[in-house]
């Protein structure tokens, strides 16, 4: 899940706005910044394309701006609807407009013909979009080859898929879609410690009525991170390419999963799954980066090999839309594992760290939390709130591949990668695994959005930032663990709050890219400068 808005116009709405720009009488201007005087009354629809309008007089008809902005005096008189796509409307106290408003600040794709007229510009195309072009169809069932890549990483380079996809449609509601593909692994593993070349097979029954559900399987090969994540898949895959900086854990996973899903409402989803499948470790190898080829990875740590069985249990609540929830959206999950194994070989940790784990017989219970709010005060104000909370619930020890850690580019950007790992041994493995049972953490950004345009026309093509947000950030998070021995925390319990660590900091953020700049309150740190990829929460 990416940031609050998932939609803030529909195809239709476009569709609509495109014909009263492309009609005949439509005055239409492009570029610029167009300002019509309180005396100044223009019949008909008035368009504008990639630039501004200040209207102090009267537009008897629609006005349709694409991505521009628009702002009504309090003269101004407009009889039908004022559509804003990819810009802002402002609309001051005492203008009139006789029909509908609506403003979406999602640039839109256009191109404009040699006519004046404008079309939507095609997607850039993607591998999934080229093989759909050579697919085949047989009957109802249609087959494509299936081309990708998955996270570079230490493990396995850069892997790629390489496979076929089958796609039949039952009915008009119900669909089949399986897929297999091989993996793969542009790194040579010396050791041996996973193959080559690994697989990935999955099938799913879809139904679209009004009970949205689905069924599926899938197995396979594959190499996996572990529990633990600080940073997105696109974040750690760029630093370990790019600054041989992996902020990942891998292991071998083989096995299989079965899942189901149901939909009761637009914005509730649940899913259960039953995963059998057998885990080992696997070592870091010489794959390559661009800078800092001389240094050595940061070694793959050992996990608690053996073959487990997982049953889970999740349900989300995703109210993003903003064509629905304009002012205040919500995001959330709450899943709870089940992991037992009747084959284990442990890891030996300190029993200051972990008690020792069965081989035999071994059951534990976990779970994670996310719970997102999104708060817009004004067209350029918002407020982000989140809670994020996961780890041990009950039974047995976690496994290392399960355990937790704080620190990094997320929760707690002012902090060094697993700042808080739970690790009380003065030399500490240089793997840095995480080794706590618990985590949670609460941020608040404040985003507000500037009137800059740094943007520049290159083929066609706009490059550049336009109205980035200035961010202001603060996080509090910790990680523990969880028990009644000395240095831990009962598991009826949170870690006191003073004993958090917590940061603040500000930034620029485009949406897909931000710059931040971040520093510790409770500890003597440095201030960090960190880059996003995605955004935040």
């Amino acid at each position: 899940p990416g940031d609050t808005t998932l939609a803030c116009y529909t195809d239709s709405a476009l569709t609509s706005a495109l014909a009263a720009f492309n009609a005949a009488t439509t005055v239409r201007i492009f570029g610029g910044i167009a300002s019509y005087t309180a005396n100044q009354v223009v019949d008909g629809n008035f368009g504008v394309y990639q630039g501004s309008l200040r209207m102090d007089g009267t537009v008897r008809g629609r006005i349709v701006v694409f991505n521009g902005d628009v702002h009504l005096t309090p003269t101004a008189v407009v009889t039908g609807d004022v559509d804003v796509f990819g810009g802002h409307l402002s609309v001051d106290p005492g203008a009139r407009v006789g029909g509908q408003r609506s403003a979406c600040e999602q640039l839109v794709r256009l191109e404009r013909a040699t006519d004046g007229r404008l079309t939507a510009r095609p997607v850039q195309r993607s591998f999934r979009a080229i093989a759909s072009e050579i697919a085949f169809h047989v009957g109802d069932v249609r087959i494509a080859p299936h081309l990708g890549i998955n996270q570079y990483n230490r493990v396995e380079g850069l892997p790629i898929n390489v496979g076929v996809q089958v796609d039949w449609r039952v009915t008009a509601q119900d669909s089949l879609l399986t897929e297999a593909h091989a993996i793969v692994r542009t790194a040579r593993d010396p050791a041996a410690s996973r193959p080559a070349v690994g697989w990935f097979a999955s099938g799913m029954y879809s139904h679209r009525g009004a009970l949205p559900w689905s069924v599926g399987a899938s197995g396979g090969s594959t190499v996996n991170p572990t529990t633990d994540v600080a940073a997105s898949p696109l974040e750690s895959g760029l630093s370990a390419f790019v600054l041989r900086r992996d902020y990942s854990d891998w292991l071998l996973n083989r096995g299989v999963r079965f899942f189901a899903a149901i939909q009761p409402l637009p914005e509730i989803r649940g899913e259960a799954s039953l995963a059998e499948a057998r885990q080992s470790t696997v070592l870091a190898v010489n794959a390559v980066s661009l800078f800092r080829s001389t240094e050595s990875w940061r070694p793959n740590p050992l996990i608690d090999d053996g073959k487990y069985r997982t049953v889970s249990a999740r349900v989300s609540w995703d109210a993003r839309d903003e064509l629905k929830h304009p002012v205040l959206a919500w995001y959330g999950f709450l899943e709870l594992r089940r992991v037992s194994s009747n084959h284990l070989t442990p890891v030996s940790l300190p029993t200051t760290i972990r008690d020792a784990l069965p081989s035999s017989s071994y059951g534990e219970t976990e779970g994670d939390l996310d719970l997102r709010g999104y708060l817009r005060i004004n067209p350029e104000q918002r407020l982000d709130l989140r809670l994020t909370a996961g780890g041990y619930l009950g039974g047995d020890p976690l496994t290392i591949q399960r355990r937790r850690a704080i620190g990094g580019i997320d929760p707690l950007p002012g902090y060094d990668f697993r700042a808080v790992n739970c690790d009380s041994r003065r030399k500490p493995d240089s793997s840095i695994p995480a080794l706590c049972d618990r985590m949670m953490a609460l941020q608040v950004q404040y985003r507000y959005q500037l009137a800059v345009d740094l943007r520049t026309r290159i083929a066609g093509y706009s490059i550049g930032i336009r109205k980035p947000d200035l961010v202001l950030l603060a996080d509090a998070g910790s990680a523990w663990l969880a028990g009644d021995s000395a240095g831990r925390v009962p598991t009826n319990r949170i870690q006191s709050i003073n004993e958090w660590r917590s940061d603040v900091g500000v930034g620029i953020t485009t949406g897909w890219f931000g710059l931040y700049v971040v520093k510790s309150i409770v500890d003597a740190l440095p201030v960090r400068l960190r880059l996003f990829f995605s955004a935040r929460f």
